[in-house]
This record gives structure tokens, C-alpha cells and sequence, in this order.
């Protein structure tokens, strides 16, 4: 890549590579689980990464972000999602840093208490200090999750679910 073309691409090209990148890297982990393991995470993986693959070369191709008129960087969004010019920089951050805790947070439920423990939880906690529901509202929809959740992967379709680390610690078989 010679470094004009470098200059032309914008920053949703990087996004895309970085997601495209850690979708790849997490659907070739599953080759190293058992069949029935990496279904799930197939299923879920391989459309991503051909999502992330056509979204990879249409802003590899220059259809990315556009400036809208009277703005005065190129790059009005990333992802051709436009970024709203009344919030402040900082407020955005605030949010940003807000939705990567919750996003962290999950993953690490998810691999300290397993699946079937931290959806409802997490469910649960997203409902009552993000959205500002009622805790018996949030509580009813985390039980409903966990019944659907538990019904659907691990009753109909039998789903091997990963070790989670704190039962592994117990020596607990859950």
C-alpha cells in the first residue's frame, strides 16, 4: 500500500480491519472445540465475519464517510453512522467508556460464571441502571431470558456450553 492510497483511506477502514480481524481470529479459535461446541459459536461468527468482510472492502474501496456540507473534518462518522454535532466531546466519551465497562463486564461473566449464569444477570443489571427499569420488571425479563436461553441451547439443542473459570475453581460440574 503506497502512501497516498494510505492517506485516502479513513478511519472506518481501520475499525473495519480491527473488527474483521478479532471476528476472524474468534471463529478460528472454535476449530480447536468440539463439534457440538463450536456451533454456537459459528453460527454466530462466520455471518459476522462475512459482514465485517464486505464492510472491510467497501471502505477499503473509498465508500465510506462523507463530509456533509459546512463540516469541517472528512469524517463525519465512522462507520457511516453520523455523529451528532450537539453532544460534546466529552459526553461522547463518557458514553463510550460507560458502553465498553458493560461490554467488558459481560465478557468477563461470562468466562468467570458461564453463559446460562451471566445473560440473565447481566440482563437484569443493563435493565435497571441503563434503562431505568422497575427491578421486578428487570427481574421478570432476566427470568424469562434464562428460561429461553436455557430452553433453546441447552434443553432443545444440547449445546455444550464452556466451563465457566469460578465452577472449574470449585470443582464444581454445573
Amino acid at each position: 500500500m503506497t502512501e497516498a492510497s494510505r492517506k485516502n483511506l479513513d478511519p472506518s477502514f481501520w475499525l473495519s480491519l480491527f473488527f474483521t480481524t478479532v471476528i476472524a481470529l474468534l471463529v478460528g479459535t472454535a476449530l480447536r472445540l468440539d463439534w457440538d461446541t463450536r456451533l454456537f459459536p459459528w453460527a454466530i461468527g462466520i455471518p459476522a465475519l462475512a459482514l465485517a468482510v464486505r464492510q472491510l472492502l467497501t471502505d477499503w474501496r473509498g465508500a465510506g464517510a462523507t463530509t456533509e456540507e459546512g463540516e469541517a473534518t472528512p469524517y463525519a462518522g465512522v462507520l457511516d453512522i453520523p455523529v451528532d454535532q450537539s453532544i460534546s466531546p466529552e459526553e461522547m466519551f463518557r458514553h463510550t467508556v460507560k458502553t465498553a465497562r458493560w461490554i467488558f463486564a459481560f465478557a468477563f461473566g461470562i468466562w468467570f460464571f458461564g453463559f446460562l449464569v451471566s445473560i440473565p444477570i447481566f440482563v437484569f443489571f443493563y435493565l435497571v441502571y441503563e434503562a431505568q427499569a422497575h427491578k421486578l420488571s428487570g427481574l421478570i425479563i432476566a427470568g424469562l431470558t434464562f428460561l429461553f436461553v436455557w430452553g433453546m441451547f441447552d434443553q432443545l439443542m444440547h449445546l455444550a456450553w464452556p466451563e465457566a473459570a469460578l465452577f472449574t475453581l470449585l470443582g464444581i460440574k454445573f
